[in-house]
Parts: C-alpha cells; structure tokens; sequence
C-alpha cells in the first residue's frame, strides 16, 4: 500500500491510498460487480442512442443530456463508468465515440445495437436473473417467468419480435463475411436456410452465387420482418447487371420446423440454431428434415432434374466448446 508525503494526522493535508486491486479477490469482486451492471448500462446507452449523438464529434454531457432527456450527472455516471471499459471516452469535458462504442450506433452493417436493447428488455432480464431456477431444475427459467416459451412470448409481442429479429442478424453479421468465403456454396443450386430469420447468411449467399436460388424458412413472424430486410437489400444496388436480384430467387416461406421443413434444395442449413435446443429436440428437427431431403432426392429422380447429379448436403454451423479452461462466450450462452 502506498501513499503520499502529505501528513495523515494534519487535517490541511490529503492522505491518498493506492490499494492493491490486482489480486484474485478484487478479480472476482470485479465480476460481481461490474457484469451485468457493463451490460445494462450498454443497453441503457444503446436506448438513449448515445452513439448516434455523437458520431458526429464529441458533445458536452450537457448537450448529450438535453438531447436525450437525461439528468445531467446520472448520465455523466453512466458514461463515465462505460469509458472505463473502452465504450466512448472523456477528453477535455466532452466524451467521443470509440471503436467500440462505433458499434451502438443505429444504423451500419457492424451495429449490434439491437442486441444490447435485447439484452435490457425486462422479459430477458427477468429471466437471466432466474437463473438459479434453471439450475435447481433444468426448466427454461424464460418460461417460468414470464409464462411462455421464447418464441410462443415473441409472436404475441410484435415490439420485441423486431429487436429479436435484428438482433440475430447483427449476431449473423458477426461471421457470415467469413462462412461464405470459407465454405463454396456455388457446387448448390438451391440453398434452404432453416431457422433464417431476416435472411443475411442466405442473401449473401445469393449474392455471390448468382445462379442459386434460396429458400428462406422461419416462423412467420420472422419472415414478415425478412420481407422488409430483402426488400431493403435490393433497394442498396444490390441488383445485377440482368436484374436478377434477391427477391426474385428468393422464396420466403412460414412455418414450424418441428411440423415440416420445405423440400426442393440441395443444401440444408441450420445455423445457430441447434445449439438452442436439448438433444431430443435435436433429434426431431434432424428427423424432419431427413424427411424433407428425402421427398427432395426422389422429386429429382422422378423428373430428371439437373440437380440429381449433385449431392445433398446438411450443413450445421454453430460455434464449439474449446476444451478445457480456456475463456469462451459460449460457455454462457448455453448454460
């Protein structure tokens, strides 16, 4: 422990403490602390749309205050606790963006801004801070506190469904760059992305493969919202020289993956959504689309399609539990 030259028993003078917060138990305190506070002041900022007051320069809190109806120091507290961890910064008494501040905004391909007011709902929140019911039971702790599964809750509130909606396409974002650069897609005529919500995996894929077609499959409350998502994509040039765009190869279709999956492609999809279902969930899911792949292979056969020649492929893309200790987001997304 360190301190000054100041005098500790001279009441003029000021004593300073340097304590020694580097050690394992002002780590964890850290945690406790400072976790799902991070997390709900991030959703707090992405609420206020702070980002968006300052992507063009820095602001006084007076003027981030007026602009988003705050209270002057609560929210100086409030971005003055984010600017410890990188999210916006304070410089000569104004705060600025930051790198990772730059993804709150509202609008751009990398925002995750959804994702943070996801995460501050009260219907999310209630049921991570029940998390001790699913431990003690094995019960979805969704559920239990709020009185539905998520997607039955979610198709009887319309204002959450579009948070849900684009954060998942922000959570797609993340990777898809990266999923349709390292996988060819192009051996495919007709892809089908199950579970697909708005649509970026398989519109990127039909982007650069300008010879498939695509099946969109989700519940209907998504595919109202990929509508939209597609419709806005085609309106960004996305169009070809031929005209040949997303909607026009673009079949999107509603319904329940534990009832029937639509038949007619070549290549199945399921991604990210395995990993949010127990294993005989799983199991039905697999079964029905086996059956689908089925009435695939023999529609083909019987009228000698060109694409009898090509194989079908499942393809499952969700991320893996590293082994061992080693730090990993997962981890808690499945707990």
């Amino acid at each position: 422990m360190d301190a000054n030259n100041s005098n500790p028993t001279d009441p003029q003078s000021t004593y300073h403490y340097t304590l020694p917060l580097q050690t394992t138990k002002f780590a964890i305190f850290g945690l406790l602390s400072s976790g799902q506070l991070a997390a709900q002041a991030i959703s707090v900022a992405a609420e206020l749309n702070i980002a968006d007051y300052l992507k063009d320069g820095p602001k006084s809190i007076d003027e981030l205050s007026s602009k988003a109806n705050c209270h002057p120091s609560s929210l100086y507290r409030l971005l003055r606790a984010l600017a410890s961890i990188g999210i916006f910064a304070e410089y000569n008494s104004k705060f600025k963006l930051t790198p990772m501040a730059s993804f709150l905004l509202s609008e751009g391909q990398d925002s995750i801004r959804n994702l943070a007011l996801l995460i501050g709902l009260d219907s999310f929140e209630r049921s991570i801070n029940d998390l001790l019911y699913s431990i003690r039971t094995g019960k979805n702790a969704f559920k239990h506190v709020n009185g539905l599964e998520l997607f039955d809750y979610l198709q009887q509130n319309p204002n959450v469904v579009k948070i849900f909606n684009n954060a998942m396409t922000s959570i797609t974002s993340l990777n898809v760059s990266l999923i349709t650069s390292m996988y060819d897609f192009s051996q495919f005529n007709t892809v089908i992305d199950i579970g697909g919500g708005q649509g970026l995996l398989l519109s990127t894929i039909l982007q650069k493969n300008v010879h498939i077609n695509g099946i969109l499959f989700d519940l209907p409350i998504a595919i109202e919202s990929a509508k939209q998502y597609i419709q806005s994509i085609d309106s960004k040039s996305y169009k070809n020289t031929n005209g040949n765009n997303i909607s026009s190869r673009c079949k999107l279709i509603g319904g329940n993956f534990f009832e029937s999956i639509p038949s007619g492609a070549d290549a199945y999809i399921f991604k990210n959504v395995i990993l949010n279902w127990d294993d005989e969930s799983v199991e039905k899911i697999l079964k029905i689309c086996l059956h689908s792949m089925q009435i695939t292979r023999t529609t083909m056969k019987s009228k000698k399609d060109k694409q009898e020649n090509i194989k079908q492929k499942l393809l499952i893309i969700d991320m893996i539990i590293p082994e061992g200790n080693e730090p990993s987001l997962l981890n808690f997304l499945i707990y």
